[in-house]
């Protein structure tokens, strides 16, 4: 979280005044802000608006902000319909809130607006994207994605998330968090999709991880195409350094786009036959479909166990393609965390497990395709 060296100056415009005087109460209480007055001749950089129900004079007024060139503008509201919350955004708002909401929440959404406008933006740069998938249901693709999020958050970094595996996806229940805004309210409409859009159907964890999760109800908007991947990750380049996509055990369309756009693609499979004949026919379909770029795509063991019968050499000639790493096998730890909601290596930072994870994290934040450097260098 960057050091707040200034205060962030806020205007309150709430018509209910129990609403106000709550909203008042929690941006008091928190150090960086500071509201502005009517009699006060600075300029407010940030927007927040309170109202009981939600009506169409709210949007008016957040794209009249925008207008006038308000940093942020924010909505918490204690009635309002899926389309509301949707024109909010769509109008300009960067976030919108359900009243009664807790400071936490806010103070947090500050701080990112800060953290966003600190940002230099002749020092922006791509940021590293990391597909990780599965050649069958069961072999650890989420909890990979989960943890290695969370190391890359430990680490400082700003991390996204992203759930787009199907048919149902489970990094919400991996993180413990309610299933109220998903991939469904970010690609509403790809025309308006930016940063802020993402972001504000994202859940913000304790962790630091920002989560885009999949929605209960797979079938119509949110669905996983081409247009939808591509528009997402292009907006949420300029929100995050580090970009994790939980993929599932599919191949599609969907994964092609994914697999292209992505730095490194890592397929999770364990050292049992089975399971690398399965890995074995994921890398000869996704070679039939025109996937060439095997300088991208890694394997990663997990449930590894000493004395396998199974050697590295036999695992890499059956998949096709090199392993980079073996993770060790600790399925009580892993049960535990999942079903508390908790990243792995947050709840056993010093286990076996964890120590390889940190060094798969920092492995890709290093790892460049041969064929990328050999493209630069001419």
């Amino acid at each position: 979280m960057p050091t707040i060296e200034e205060a962030l100056y806020i205007k309150l415009e709430a018509c209910d005044p129990a609403i106000a005087g709550t909203l008042h109460t929690m941006l008091c209480e928190i150090s960086f802000t500071h509201l502005v007055n009517t009699l006060e001749i600075i300029k407010p950089e940030v927007l927040i608006i309170g109202c009981t129900t939600y009506s169409k004079e709210i949007t008016e007024r957040i794209i009249e902000a925008k207008k006038h060139n308000y940093g942020a503008v924010y909505v918490s509201a204690s009635q309002y319909t899926t389309a509301d919350k949707h024109d909010a955004l769509v109008a300009g708002a960067r976030d919108f809130f359900s009243y009664p909401q807790s400071k936490l929440i806010l103070e947090r959404a500050l701080q990112d607006y800060m953290a966003t406008r600190l940002v230099d933006p002749s020092k922006a740069s791509r940021p590293k994207v990391i597909a990780v998938m599965g050649a069958r249901g069961g072999s650890g693709t989420t909890s990979v994605a989960v943890n290695l999020a969370a190391c890359f958050a430990q680490e400082g970094k700003r991390v996204g998330l992203f759930d787009f595996s199907r048919p149902y996806g489970d990094v919400a229940t991996f993180l413990n968090t309610p299933s109220k805004r998903d991939r469904r309210h970010a690609v509403r409409d790809l025309s308006q999709m930016n940063a802020s859009f993402i972001k504000s159907a994202m859940y913000h964890h304790s962790s630091g991880i920002l989560a885009l999760v999949a929605p209960e109800i797979t079938m119509g908007a949110g669905t996983v195409v081409p247009e939808t991947v591509s528009a997402t990750l292009m907006a949420a380049a300029d929100a995050f350094e580090t970009i994790v996509i939980d993929m599932g055990s599919r191949v599609d369309a969907g994964l092609y786009r994914v697999m292209e756009m992505a730095d490194d693609s890592l397929l999770i499979t364990m050292p049992t036959k089975p399971c690398m004949r399965s890995a074995k026919r994921f890398v000869e379909t996704i070679s039939a479909g025109g996937f060439e770029n095997f300088c991208k795509l890694s394997l990663v063991l997990t449930g590894c166990i000493a004395g396998n019968t199974l050697s590295k050499f036999e695992i890499e000639k059956t998949a096709g393609v090199d392993c980079i790493t073996c993770l060790p096998e600790d399925q009580k730890g892993t049960f535990i965390a999942i079903n508390d909601g908790t990243p792995y290596c947050l709840l056993f930072p010093d286990a076996p497990l964890t120590v390889s994870l940190k060094e798969l994290a920092a492995l890709l934040q290093q790892h460049e395709c041969p064929e990328e450097n050999k493209e630069s260098e001419s």
